[in-house]
């Protein structure tokens, strides 16, 4: 077969593959067209004809094979496992690299997405989403796998680095915080939702006030700055003595925190669970539905967790209210009441009252 001849098969197949759907008018009236596909990621019919391969519908690169570009794929997704040896275009759909995929050019869609899935792409990655024929480059970089499973870790050190902080320099107050969490969690939960619920207005009310005196106005920049960096340290030392609660429970270790290594460590076990579920939904990152399943998941977890977290360091005053009151010493006893001897001390006998008419001795 000539060269002619193949020009002529390509030229057709090309132009009879495009669904309907995609032919359809633009904004402008334009309508689209290979040659105007073609045109918006760089390429020319007569070009792809002479160097490059074309597909029609979804295309699979599987794992192991090695395709010389640059591949177009028509009016379907191009699902990447192998290598590509150049560029790969896909028109009317998406280009997803997965992992152990390698394509050693550009990405580009047409109408579609340049989804990274784990795999690499050496060359730029562009998205061509305009309905007009003039469309213009959106770089449209996804979030992989992997970045996701970094950020998560990331975020569960970070939250283990500040618990030691924590650990180290307000270990009373967190395990004040703790013993509320302990007691009665769903009072704290409750309490928790009541502050979330009346921060913005107590914000206000305070700001009208200080607004009554020339002083006052001076402050109300302090208080606006002041009361979300509280707001946030209180739910960082609730959510942390929560995690301190849940590692206790599940490692069996004791509650008052007399050795401090075992609080490390129970701090630690509860920061990993409660960061549990933002793992599991970056693992299943581009899975779909049961990504967006694991994200709400992990969503109402953390609500949970925070409001708790908040309510119990309001009910325990950020751990200082219960700690005075621990500390306050006792009332001295009463008339002749003294203590159990300790030592050695013998204890003051009270005096008995001698009987009528009995001399003294």
């Amino acid at each position: 077969m000539t060269r002619s001849s193949l020009l002529s098969a390509a030229t057709l197949v090309l132009a009879f593959a495009i669904p309907q759907r995609a032919v359809a008018q633009a904004g402008t009236g334009t309508p689209d067209s290979v040659t105007t596909a073609l045109g918006a990621i760089g390429l020319t019919e007569a070009g792809l004809q002479l160097n490059g391969r074309y597909s029609r519908g979804n295309t699979t690169i599987v794992a192991g094979d090695t395709v010389r570009g640059p591949l177009v794929v028509v009016g379907g997704t191009a699902d990447v496992y192998g290598v590509i040896a150049g560029d790969v275009h896909s028109l009317w759909g998406d280009v997803v690299v997965h992992a152990g995929a390698d394509v050693l050019g550009a990405a580009s869609a047409y109408r579609g997405r340049v989804i990274l899935d784990g795999g690499r792409v050496r060359g730029p990655m562009e998205s061509w989403q305009r309905e007009t024929a003039s469309a213009a480059a959106v770089v449209a970089p996804a979030a992989t796998r992997g970045r996701a499973l970094t950020l998560s870790i990331g975020w569960t050190a970070m939250f283990v680095v500040i618990g030691l902080i924590v650990l180290v320099l307000l270990a009373s107050n967190l395990e004040a915080t703790a013993r509320v969490l302990e007691k009665d969690f769903g009072r704290a939960f409750l309490a928790g939702v009541l502050g979330q619920l009346g921060f913005l207005p107590l914000l206000l009310i305070t700001c009208v006030a200080l607004a009554v005196t020339i002083v006052g106005v001076l402050l109300i920049p302090f208080a606006l700055v002041a009361g979300p960096v509280a707001l946030v340290g209180l739910v960082t030392l609730g959510w942390l003595a929560l995690a301190l609660v849940t590692g206790r429970a599940l490692s069996g270790g004791h509650r008052d925190g007399a050795s401090r290594n075992e609080a490390l460590r129970a701090l630690t076990l509860g920061v990993v669970l409660l960061m549990a579920p933002w793992l599991v939904a970056a693992a299943l990152q581009g899975t779909g539905m049961a990504a967006l399943i694991a994200r709400i998941v992990a969503l109402a977890i953390a609500w949970v967790a925070l409001s708790a977290g908040l309510g119990a360091a309001l009910l325990s005053r950020a751990g200082a209210g219960r700690r005075k009151s621990a500390e306050r010493p006792q009332p001295p006893l009463q008339g002749w009441q003294t203590p159990t001897p300790i030592a050695g001390v013998a204890a003051a006998r009270r005096p008995i009252p001698a009987r009528p008419g009995a001399s003294p001795q």
